[in-house]
């Protein structure tokens, strides 16, 4: 069979399974097993491919038919234009998220101050990574972003597993220091992390892209279904992490800090219960809310 006659075929399969963008679907994951570009495909659409790679074609197409990310299929997710390892313990980057990479980058790429960066929940490891492979591409250090302390922290030991595999297959793995615990317990709980949040010379820097869909949100979206709930979910308002969050940084002497600036990502729906939110536990904090590509509320930026 050629690569246009098993291109139909999966197409006529997922459009019949009701899967959106049944063609580039296909295309995307026969060109990850000949490891060639869709422009190919297009331009020897009539070469023939042997059964071995026919049959694994074949399989991808029957996961992606029950509902499975592409990404998960082929274990990559480009974020920021770098390549990201993925499977079923973390969630599947965003084009979205991008926008907290632009933002930090944007607050830190001309600040003379010794900053730390902490990102709640990583999962993957995306916002971090690329934050660190982006200034240590911007610094005028070689080897050592000496400008900047990196942590990440998740509560499960399986996206820490992947976070780490990421951040040394983009060179930073020395860089980044990756806790394991529940948001910020990991850095508040040990003297040795708390020291970077009770340095009055110091700014602190949060990124948080934590669960914020409510259960409902999870089970009109059969794609979502198949990610860890671990990092999708968050009681009836997607609230309850950020509280809990909340809760732990007013925990800290925050006399003692110059500044901590949080960027957290949101459901477009959360805009005016997450402004409550801030009033409530940050009464003197300034925020404002960013709108994405796509005209969505979705990043917060606080100020305490």
């Amino acid at each position: 069979m050629t690569i246009n006659q098993v291109l139909a075929i999966a197409t006529i399969k997922s459009r019949k399974n009701k899967i959106p963008n049944p063609n580039m679907d296909a295309e995307i994951l026969l060109a990850r097993i000949l490891k060639c570009s869709r422009e190919y495909l297009i331009t020897h659409f009539d070469k023939n491919l042997n059964n071995q790679k026919i049959k694994l074609f074949e399989k991808y197409i029957s996961r992606r038919v029950k509902g499975e990310p592409i990404a998960y299929i082929t274990g990559h997710k480009e974020f920021y234009g770098l390549d990201f390892f993925v499977n079923k313990n973390v969630l599947v980057p965003r084009p979205e998220t991008e926008l907290m990479v632009d933002e930090v980058l944007k607050h830190v790429t001309h600040s003379t101050q010794h900053t730390t960066i902490i990102d709640i929940g990583t999962g993957s490891g995306c916002i971090i990574i690329t934050l660190a492979k982006k200034l240590k591409e911007l610094s005028s250090e070689t080897s050592e972003l000496s400008s900047f302390n990196f942590f990440a922290t998740d509560i499960s030991s399986k996206a820490l597993y992947i976070a780490k595999k990421n951040a040394k297959s983009r060179g930073v793995n020395k860089n980044i220091k990756f806790l394991c615990g529940n948001l910020l317990e990991p850095i508040l709980n040990n003297p040795k992390n708390l020291k970077h949040l009770n340095n009055p010379q110091n700014p602190i820097i949060i990124t948080a892209n934590l669960p914020y869909l409510t259960p409902a949100q999870i089970k009109n979206s059969p794609t979502i279904q198949k990610e860890p709930k671990l990092a999708l979910t968050a009681s009836n308002d997607g609230l309850k992490y950020y509280r809990e969050l909340f809760n732990q940084i007013n925990s800290i002497n925050l006399s003692a800090c110059p500044q901590i600036t949080l960027y957290l990502e949101i459901d477009p729906s959360q805009k005016t219960n997450i402004s409550k939110l801030i009033k409530q536990k940050f009464p003197q904090a300034k925020f404002q809310i960013k709108k994405d590509l796509r005209g969505h509320d979705r990043l917060v930026k606080i100020f305490i």
